[in-house]
């Protein structure tokens, strides 16, 4: 729900699931190493996060003038493939810089305080309904048209397409 965990989190318990649970269970030597690249290859996903956004919009900047000074560096020359590097520094390379995304810690850390004390808020209206105050009801009418939506929402993405794995 609110409090769910992050996504490092959620790795993190990958990696000691494998470690913990798969691991002492697998006999074959090849399908030990695959559980240990496994583990390598989800902590270099816990390395990424916090910084790829940062990355995408520092290259996606980097890329633009880089076609524009290529298309530059090109200037006077002629035939297709320059005529094609001068296009695409005439499209691709125009885009607009992006703005690199400040920082996400400050932003997670706020939404996991607010995720707890909307948890809170819910048992204190629950306590509030059980000693009768009508008010509570239209308060959590307010609380659940935030969650509900939200739930929707997360299990849309987070579903596979085409059903769960193994299923066909």
């Amino acid at each position: 729900m609110n409090t769910s965990p992050t996504i490092d989190e959620m790795l993190e318990g990958f990696m000691i699931a494998i470690s913990e649970e798969l691991l002492p269970a697998l006999s074959n030597p090849k399908a030990q190493a695959t559980a240990l690249m496994m583990q390598s290859l989800i902590q270099q996903l816990r390395q990424t996060l916090p910084v790829y956004d940062m990355y995408v919009a520092d290259e996606h900047n980097a890329m633009t003038q880089v076609l524009r000074d290529i298309a530059t560096t090109l200037d006077g020359v002629s035939g297709p493939e320059a005529n094609r590097i001068h296009e695409r520094a005439a499209t691709l390379g125009k885009l607009a810089d992006v703005p690199v995304p400040i920082d996400p810690s400050p932003v997670r850390d706020a939404h996991r305080a607010l995720g707890f004390a909307l948890q809170d808020t819910m048992t204190d209206l629950d306590v509030l309904q059980r000693a009768g105050e009508t008010k509570a009801d239209a308060a959590l009418l307010v609380l659940r048209s935030h969650l509900g939506p939200r739930a929707i929402r997360d299990v849309a993405t987070a579903t596979i397409p085409g059903g769960f794995v193994g299923r066909g």
